[in-house]
């Protein structure tokens, strides 16, 4: 995984400061700290129009997509979005109800009433993950006023297709890519989906596929397992112009680190 973090993740300064996208006082009003562990080092900061992208280890990025996703069900003086309501399309069969519901009872959430804020569908071919969100997506978004949109594993069909034809997949990929980039230029909700990639030996394809979908995300945040020990090492980098530009460096996270909320 770290070739495609290398590959994307571009440390380039000059350009940076060419490009630098305004924000006005009142975005950033409307905003929240998402802290992974409790600690300032490991926390996201995240704007209502913001699309994030969580790259790395399957079982760490879909924690923390689901845990990032309760965080926002939160009333707005506690940290969360103001009348959040969260649409999940679960491409790869891996939204956990259960989490959900952990996390709710550890934010001391009223259980019954958030779960009905979050809307899930679930895809079962790369078909009908393309069609979904370029026709049923912006319906369900207008018709039930949603303001988060959860992906987890967007592209995890593609991965298991081995046989697929490669021109089919650039353009299905392509669609996608296109769909999403129309979401973050209207920039009227928070877009976080996950990749992931649990094999260091990724094939060129993979690859490819990656830094299609990345680079269309202002924010990214990588989760790579460390080769010494159990441990993971997060890495978060924030998009200004065309370049990603480290926002928090490299630093080490566990799994219970993201299945334990820790309220202050």
């Amino acid at each position: 995984m770290s070739k495609l973090i290398e590959e994307n993740l571009d440390t380039s300064i000059p350009n940076t400061i060419k490009n630098l996208k305004l924000k006005s006082a009142y975005d950033y009003l409307n905003q929240i700290s998402f802290t992974v562990d409790g600690t300032s080092n490991k926390t996201i900061e995240l704007l209502s129009d913001d699309a994030i992208c969580l790259l790395g280890n399957s079982r760490m990025t879909n924690l923390m997509l689901t845990k990032i996703a309760v965080h926002c069900l939160m009333p707005k003086k506690y940290g969360g979005f103001r009348s959040s309501k969260v649409f999940v399309l679960d491409a790869g069969n891996c939204a956990d109800v259960y989490q959900f519901v952990d996390f709710m009872k550890q934010y001391g959430l009223n259980i019954k009433k958030n779960l009905k804020r979050i809307m899930i569908s679930r895809v079962f071919t790369v078909y009908q993950l393309t069609h979904f969100l370029k026709y049923e997506l912006p319906r369900t978004i207008h018709d039930y006023r949603i303001n988060i949109v959860i992906i987890p594993d967007l592209l995890a069909m593609f991965f298991q297709e081995a046989q697929m034809d490669v021109d089919e997949v650039n353009f299905l990929i392509t669609e996608i890519a296109d769909i999403l980039k129309v979401i973050t230029r209207e920039g009227n909700l928070l877009l976080i989906t996950s990749l992931s990639f649990d094999n260091n030996k990724l094939s060129p394809l993979v690859i490819d596929l990656g830094n299609r979908i990345v680079k269309i995300f202002n924010k990214c945040v990588a989760i790579d397992k460390n080769k010494t020990n159990d441990k993971f090492k997060m890495l978060m980098q924030q998009k200004q112009g065309a370049d990603y530009v480290t926002t928090k460096k490299y630093s080490s996270l566990t799994a219970e680190d993201v299945l334990t909320v820790i309220r202050r």
